[in-house]
């Protein structure tokens, strides 16, 4: 049975980190792996305790205090980690180069989930891409780009697996009393980290000042922005018609009740919330970033795109889209490229 290595800096709420944990359930469930998983610190974290049971865990830091006893700590558990398995994943744009470099003779593989003219200025990954024999990329755009860069490579384009039957069974949980009455009010929905150097609530925000419906605006997610988001609705005025719901583990109640889900931000790598957005509810308007949107939504034929940061556009946008009608077939076909199925076949095929 073959050894499988995962590494990832941590498993808190986030795009990538969800996906993690649902490619953990789909090979596991294929009896073909040992699985075995490595965070920077120990976890104890929702996404964490739904594999805990499924993986060989390992984690990095146990606390020390001196910095250099701290150091040479954390390259003997990384050792331990990578000589009990056959591949190493850096799962998550290359966060363990360091080291991973140092290891000798196991086939190295990195995912790509950042835009890539951010991981360039951000995390510097063409100092680090020659130690890993594969790269896997999540959207076909992108595999375009590095493609030319990286013409001696293994490149293969992935996109990002939705766990549909996951999303399902969520959809039948009950709801409290106070989620019931959120619910029952007409609303807007984004979903994200609040954090303003990728995201752009912001332009939502200014968006939504200028919109004459009735409908709210609830935004489920945290992150280190959400005061400077609050202080911007009450600067336009709209606290009263926004609501900050807070990180939700269950955000696909709101997501199929909502009127529309609006997707604002600067730069993805896929924007796996979008075709989540797409499933549930089957209305979205998103900003058209690099990259991932316009694949998703092909190309503005079952959603709405509108130009990073254009607060007028996106306007517009939100009424076109209430009013518009999509073609059901169109959106299945484009989801049916995000299935478990479809992506643990060609995941399979790589390892």
């Amino acid at each position: 049975m073959k050894k499988i290595g995962f590494c990832i800096d941590s498993l808190e709420m986030g795009g990538a980190e969800k996906l993690l944990v649902d490619i953990i359930k789909g090979l596991y469930e294929s009896n073909k792996y040992e699985i075995y998983l490595l965070t920077k610190k120990k976890s104890n974290s929702y996404f964490y305790n739904e594999i805990k049971n499924l993986v060989n865990y390992y984690y990095l830091s146990s606390g020390i205090k001196i910095k250099l006893l701290d150091s040479i700590e954390k390259k003997m558990r990384f050792k331990k980690f990578a000589n009990g398995v056959d591949i190493l994943i850096d799962f998550l744009d290359g966060d363990f180069y360091k080291y991973i470099r140092k290891i000798k003779n196991k086939r190295k593989i990195v995912f790509l989930h950042g835009a890539y003219e951010v991981l360039i200025e951000n995390k510097k990954i063409k100092n680090k891409i020659d130690i890993y024999e594969d790269i896997i990329i999540i959207t076909e755009k992108m595999t375009e780009v590095v493609e030319k860069e990286y013409s001696n490579k293994k490149i293969h384009t992935i996109y990002n697996y939705i766990n549909y039957d996951y999303i399902d069974e969520k959809l039948k949980e009950e709801v409290t009393l106070n989620e019931e009455k959120l619910l029952s009010e007409e609303f807007f929905l984004t979903v994200c980290r609040l954090d303003e150097e990728s995201k752009d609530v912001e332009t939502l925000l200014r968006a939504f000042k200028k919109y004459k419906g009735k409908e709210k605006l609830y935004i489920v997610g945290d992150g280190k922005d959400r005061k400077k988001l609050e202080n911007i609705c009450d600067s336009l005025n709209i606290e009263e018609r926004v609501l900050f719901l807070g990180g939700k583990t269950n955000p696909y109640i709101y997501m199929k009740n909502s009127k529309l889900f609006i997707f604002s931000s600067k730069g993805e790598g896929f924007g796996l919330v979008v075709a989540e957005g797409l499933y549930c509810n089957g209305k979205v308007v998103a900003s058209n970033c690099n990259y991932g949107p316009e694949e998703i939504l092909l190309n503005g034929s079952i959603g709405e795109l509108f130009q990073v940061g254009n607060e007028e556009e996106l306007l517009e946008k939100i009424d076109i889209c209430l009013s518009k009608e999509y073609k059901k077939e169109d959106i299945e076909k484009s989801l049916g490229r995000f299935s478990k199925k479809e992506y643990m076949k060609k995941f399979g095929g790589i390892l």
